[in-house]
């Protein structure tokens, strides 16, 4: 290979390793939209009735406190899923865990992209509860279904990638 060649390779391979993608949130769906809509009136039955048939869905069904707390909160204002989503538009960026399972990031409006570092790889989520929500979605029947409730925002997280 001859000297020009070689350097102009070179050159555009150095190229590349610097051109990074920055990472990029989403509109909601419209089975997401209808779900966030039953968490922001609060209807529980329909939040339930929404969810993938898990545990959590069965909990909220039967109004156990503590996930109503975290879902939609004792007054207007509190560190719940329910705050989050009344601060349209959303934006969701999502992980995916595997083919079959992802954690969907909620932000508020504007939030997600004020977060961002460009000189950070991956996304920068900020604080859960305020920030953001954590949803874990699972594919059923080539549909993606909540599975959590968003309560993966009050406990352990996946970092984002």
């Amino acid at each position: 290979m001859s000297r020009p060649v070689l350097f102009a390779a070179l050159a555009g391979f150095a190229a590349a390793a610097c051109t990074t993608t920055e990472p990029v949130c989403r509109e909601a769906s419209a089975a997401e939209r209808a779900l966030f809509g039953a968490i922001v009136a609060h209807d529980e039955a329909r939040v339930a009735d929404l969810m993938a048939p898990t545990p959590q869905a069965q909990r909220l069904r039967a109004l156990d406190p503590q996930i109503e707390q975290q879902v939609f909160g004792a007054r207007m204002g509190d560190r719940s899923v329910r705050t989050v989503l009344m601060q349209p538009p959303l934006c969701l960026y999502d992980q995916a865990l595997s083919s079959e399972e992802r954690v969907t990031y909620v932000f508020p409006a504007g939030r997600f992209e004020a977060l961002q570092n460009p000189e950070a790889p991956g996304a920068e989520l900020g604080r859960a509860g305020s920030d953001h929500l954590a949803c874990r979605f699972i594919s059923e029947n080539g549909q993606w279904r909540l599975s959590d409730a968003c309560l993966g925002t009050f406990g352990p997280q996946t970092p984002a990638s």
